[in-house]
């Protein structure tokens, strides 16, 4: 079954929907009158019989503005689900699926899709990279209020934390503005909701619109640990591409300073993109610096006065880590060295937000990526959980 996903009428919802100019540099098309109708976004296909039903039209987000929307989400209640959402057959540890997360709570969901470039391949069938790292982290952290050894003590802390999987934005291939519109969307809700949003990709493109969520809110220093500083401000007429990711960040009034870890080897980058991060104060630090001066060294040049948005790219790690990943570059973090990273950064820092994305599982190995990038996920789940 195809979903199918429209418009409601926002003033009978008692949504604000702001508008934007139709050649505006958000590149996020202007949505019309309130009445006006939205073309329809093709959500992925789900077994109706072995998943369910799930994206009940209870409640429509508002839709993403070129500005920052003041109250996207006035005062929505408990038992509302966030749109555009599809739950999926299994959550990330077995923790409760949710339609809306509470106030002080983690809330993970996948977004599959974000802004391919022309000349990416189609669609390639088989499992996603978000459903690959539930099945994955799930069958080898069976019993979630078991020991972790890694925190001592079971990984929410005998339930300060409270976790929920949303399950995946509704995204499609062919359909890259109505994917921006939607992961924005759905992130916004959740942090209006006063939850900790956490984004499993999907290509680095999805991080575009779940960074630009954060506009119009405090400001924020961005921890990015990738390969690749995705500075690009096009590629072939593309402003929104996985090479445009930190570029399209810093131009979000939001984004106060951010720091770049574990940049090694070639990509898209060119001297001038280099220069452009430098003037604007990105401070870049290479994966033979993180290594030679350690977790806490890197972490001390963090503000602590700023909440915390981390990103990161799967190639950050050596291949030899997680295989699954576009571009695989030798010379990259150790997992121990990115979980040290992790907890480094979030000592004394309020975490804002998490992302992790380009997970290709068509590239993993015996599922070493997907169970990577799940037990990266457990790490933030578990340094949430003992914060003071």
């Amino acid at each position: 079954m195809l979903f199918l996903l429209k418009k409601t009428d926002a003033r009978i919802r008692g949504v604000t929907s702001g508008g934007c100019p139709a050649d505006c540099a958000s590149g996020f098309p202007n949505t019309g009158s309130l009445l006006d109708p939205m073309p329809a976004v093709a959500v992925t296909r789900v077994d109706s019989v072995v998943r369910g039903i799930l994206a009940r039209s209870v409640r429509t987000i508002p839709n993403a503005s070129a500005g920052p929307n003041p109250d996207p989400m006035s005062n929505p209640a408990p038992d509302m689900p966030l749109q555009p959402l599809v739950s999926r057959p299994q959550t990330f540890l077995g923790i409760p699926a949710a339609t809306l997360p509470t106030a002080g709570s983690a809330a993970i969901f996948g977004a599959v899709h974000g802004t391919p470039y022309a000349s990416a391949p189609g669609e390639s069938a088989g499992e996603t990279g978000p459903d690959a790292v539930r099945r994955a982290i799930t069958a080898t952290s069976v019993h979630i209020d078991h020991w972790d050894f890694d925190f001592d003590g079971p990984l929410l802390n005998d339930g300060r934390l409270q976790a929920f999987d949303l399950g995946d934005v509704a995204t499609a291939h062919d359909d890259a503005a109505g994917n921006r519109r939607n992961i924005e969307s759905v992130t916004r809700a959740v942090l209006d909701a006063g939850a900790v949003p956490i984004l499993i990709g999907g290509d680095d493109s999805v991080a575009v619109p779940f960074m630009r969520a954060f506009d119009g809110r405090e400001p924020i220093h961005l921890l990015q640990i990738d390969a690749h500083i995705d500075w690009r401000d096009e590629i072939d007429g593309e402003r929104f591409g996985y090479s445009s990711t930190v570029r399209r960040a810093s131009e979000l009034d939001c984004m106060a300073s951010m720091t770049q870890v574990g940049i090694r080897a070639v990509g898209s980058a060119r001297r001038q993109e280099v220069e452009t991060a430098l003037r604007w104060g990105s401070r870049i630090v290479t994966a033979a610096e993180a290594r030679r001066d350690g977790a806490e060294a890197v972490a001390d040049l963090l503000p602590r006065d700023l909440p915390l948005l981390i990103h990161i790219d799967c190639d950050a790690m050596d291949p030899s880590v997680c295989p699954g990943v576009n571009a695989r570059s030798p010379g990259g973090l150790a997992f121990h060295e990115m979980t040290a990273l992790i907890g480094a950064a979030m000592n004394g820092r309020r975490l804002a937000g998490f992302s992790i994305v380009e997970f290709q599982p068509r590239a993993d190995v015996n599922d070493m990526t997907a169970a990577v990038v799940g037990r990266l996920v457990s790490h933030v789940l578990g340094r949430l959980a003992r914060k003071d």
